[in-house]
C-alpha cells in the first residue's frame, strides 16, 4: 500500500519567495544562485529549489557546465503584482504588503 506523501510547506517559505523575487527585481540583470543565497540569507539549495518551484515562468536561465552553477534573472515586464497574480496567494499578497510595501 503506497501513501500519497504530502509536500511539507515551511511556514516562512512565502517570506522567502518574496526576498528573492525582490532581490532578483532590484538588481535587473544576470546573477549567481550563490549571490542570491548570500542576500537573502539562505542556503543556495534552498534558494535553488524555491526558484524551481516558483519562478519557473518568471526567469531565464543560463548553466554554466561542467560546474553545474547557474545564472538567472527575471524576464523582461515581471513585477511583484503580476508575480503574485499569477500563483493567486492571498498569504503571499498579504506578506508583501506588511513587509515590503
Amino acid at each position: 500500500m503506497e501513501e500519497k506523501r504530502e509536500e511539507k510547506k515551511r511556514s516562512d517559505e512565502l517570506e522567502n519567495v518574496l526576498k528573492i523575487l525582490i532581490v532578483l527585481k532590484k538588481l535587473n540583470g544576470w546573477i549567481w544562485i550563490r549571490e542570491i543565497a548570500r542576500r537573502v540569507n539562505l542556503h543556495h539549495k534552498t534558494v535553488s529549489r524555491i526558484l524551481d518551484k516558483y519562478f519557473r515562468p518568471f526567469i531565464e536561465e543560463q548553466r554554466i557546465l561542467p560546474f553545474r552553477a547557474r545564472l538567472v534573472r527575471l524576464k523582461d515586464n515581471i513585477d511583484e503584482e503580476k508575480f503574485i497574480a499569477y500563483w493567486k496567494i492571498k498569504k503571499l499578497q498579504e506578506i508583501y504588503e506588511k513587509r515590503f510595501k
